[in-house]
């Protein structure tokens, strides 16, 4: 089965050859690397456009994640679409048990990796029923969330969806310029009738740590994703969600 894979790049010389050198070593061949970039001007896009067999999608501006995500998604074809940071770095069998874990139950239609940093701390968990995220920052030791289990929602920095929901479920909301366009999208599944899952089968790294001299910068994002989010949407327990008139 083809993937696509959607990549959004937003001055990310530092991490993009890694990235991208790490799916080729460990994913299987029917793949194609979409990439959209959002006006990057450290070198991204000129590193990018040496490689012929990247669909290079330019904005020339900062669109936001959403946005740039959906242009991925449209100018792909695929069954199987997913979404990567380009600070996302696989690893080897990444793919197929997230594919397995997608596409083994109709009413699937989220799925996520386990997500490590590079100092071994659990950083993508995938989002419990009571609306935490256990053993977040937590050292990755074997016995720690090693099943397949459903979620209320996934970490944005890697999650696969399949293409023929997207009549049904619609892409990314774009109001939301950064933060909780995964969550949003994971929400409106289940309010549809549909199963997020964690799949910790397939582990990627992921460099996140705590920054706040960095988290203070995007506050105003969080901020103003978090407050359309709640005006969208309500968690009543239980797997239960409702969206707010």
């Amino acid at each position: 089965m083809q993937t696509d894979l959607v990549i959004v790049t937003y001055n990310s010389a530092s991490y993009i050859q890694r990235c991208l050198d790490a799916i080729r070593t460990y994913t299987p061949s029917d793949y194609a690397i979409i990439v959209v970039d959002n006006g990057s001007t450290d070198g991204t896009m000129e590193y990018l456009q040496s490689f012929p067999d990247i669909k290079l999608i330019q904005n020339g501006r900062n669109k936001g994640f959403a946005s740039a995500v959906n242009l991925g998604i449209v100018n792909g074809s695929s069954e199987t679409i997913v979404i990567m940071n380009p600070d996302v770095f696989v690893t080897k069998d990444w793919l197929p048990p997230l594919i397995d874990a997608l596409w083994r139950d109709e009413q699937t239609a989220v799925v996520a990796p386990k997500l490590i940093n590079s100092s071994n701390q659990l950083v993508g968990v995938g989002t419990n029923m009571d609306w935490t995220s256990p053993y977040f920052l937590c050292p990755n030791e074997p016995g720690i969330l090693e099943e397949t289990r459903e979620c209320l929602a996934v970490n944005g920095a890697c999650f696969l969806l399949k293409r023929k929901l997207l009549d049904n479920l619609g892409l990314l909301d774009e109001q939301y310029f950064h933060y909780f366009e995964e969550t949003d999208y994971c929400f409106n599944a289940i309010y549809c009738g549909y199963k997020i899952l964690f799949c910790p089968d397939s582990t990627i790294y992921h460099e996140y740590y705590p920054n706040p001299e960095r988290e203070e910068a995007i506050k105003q994002y969080w901020v103003h994703s978090e407050a359309r989010f709640n005006r969208k949407w309500s968690y009543q327990g239980n797997g239960i969600v409702a969206k707010n008139a």
